[in-house]
C-alpha cells in the first residue's frame, strides 16, 4: 500500500517484506542463535537493506515510477542483502554445512554462482521480461526471489562459512574481476542503447506529485534510463573491488600465519 500526501512519498508500511524478515530472524535465532555479535550485526544489516529496499521511498519509486530507483533496489536484492546473510553464518567445519544433496553440489560449483548472479541481472534487463515484472506483481515477486538467491549462489565462493568451499584467492580475484566486467558491459548498454529498457518507467500510469517535479526539471525517461545504467555500472565495480581487497588480506593474513606456524615449527626442531 503507497501512500501519498500532496509531493510526499510516504514510507510502504504493509510491504509483505516485514514477514519475510521476521521469518528469516526466527529460523536463524532457532538454527544459529544469537551469541556471535559480530555475526549478528551482519544479519541485522542484511535484513534492514531489505526492508528498505521495498517499504522506504525507494522501493515506491522502484515500482513502475523510476528506472533510477529500480536499478537501485536490484543492486540491494542482488549483491547487498546476499552478501550480508551470507556473512552472518557463522564458520563451519569441512562439510558441516551446506547440508548434502543437490543444494550442495550446487554451491559447491563456482561457475554456477557466477553464471547466475550475473544472469539474473542481464534477463530481468531484457525489456520484455522487465516490462512483465514491472507491471505483474507476482513476477516481480518472482524476481526479486530470483536475485536474493541467485545472489546468495554468487557469494558462496567467495565468502563460504566453510573455508573448505571458498575459491583460492587467485581464482576468487579472477571470479570478482570478470563479474564487474559483466555489470559493466551491461552498465554500458543500459547507458548508451536507443532501446528503451524497460518500457513501463517510461510512460507511468500515474504520476506522483514528486514524478511531475523531476520532469520539469529536466528529469526525462532518456535521463532516467542513462543514469540506472551509470548505476549498473559503478557501484557494484565498487563493491567487488572492496571484496578483491578482502580476498587478498585474507590470502596475506593466511601466509603470515603459515610463515610463523613454520617458524615456530623449525624453532623447536633446531632446540630439541
Amino acid at each position: 500500500m503507497i501512500e501519498l500526501i500532496g509531493d510526499k512519498i510516504l514510507w510502504n508500511w504493509w510491504s509483505p517484506v516485514w514477514l519475510v524478515a521476521l521469518l528469516v530472524t526466527i529460523a536463524y535465532g532457532r538454527r544459529f542463535g544469537w551469541k556471535n555479535h559480530a555475526k549478528t550485526a551482519w544479519l541485522t544489516t542484511g535484513l534492514a537493506v531489505l526492508v528498505f529496499a521495498f517499504v522506504s521511498p525507494l522501493g515506491v519509486l522502484a515500482d513502475g515510477f523510476l528506472f533510477s530507483a529500480h536499478m537501485i533496489q536490484h543492486l540491494l536484492l542482488l549483491l547487498v542483502v546476499p552478501l550480508c546473510l551470507v556473512l552472518s553464518l557463522p564458520v563451519v567445519k569441512s562439510g558441516a554445512f551446506p547440508p548434502a544433496g543437490g543444494l550442495s553440489r550446487l554451491l559447491s560449483k563456482p561457475v554456477v554462482g557466477w553464471l547466475l548472479g550475473l544472469g539474473a541481472m542481464w534477463f530481468w534487463h531484457v525489456p520484455a521480461f522487465c516490462n512483465a515484472a514491472t507491471e505483474s506483481y507476482a513476477i516481480g515477486i518472482v524476481r526479486s526471489v530470483s536475485f536474493l538467491l541467485t545472489g546468495i549462489l554468487f557469494w558462496w565462493p567467495i565468502y563460504s562459512p566453510s573455508k573448505e568451499s571458498r575459491l583460492p584467492a587467485s581464482n576468487a580475484v579472477v571470479y570478482l574481476f570478470s563479474a564487474c566486467l559483466g555489470c559493466t558491459l551491461l552498465g554500458i548498454y543500459i547507458t548508451f542503447t536507443t532501446i528503451t529498457v524497460c518500457p513501463a518507467f517510461a510512460s507511468p500510469e500515474e504520476r506522483l506529485a514528486m514524478m511531475t517535479a523531476l520532469y520539469d526539471a529536466g528529469m526525462t525517461s532518456a535521463v532516467d534510463q542513462q543514469l540506472g545504467g551509470l548505476l549498473m555500472w559503478v557501484p557494484p565495480c565498487s563493491l567487488y573491488v572492496f571484496a578483491i581487497i578482502s580476498v587478498l588480506c585474507r590470502w596475506y593474513s593466511v601466509d603470515d600465519t603459515e610463515a610463523l606456524a613454520l617458524q615456530a615449527k623449525t624453532m623447536v626442531e633446531a632446540s630439541s
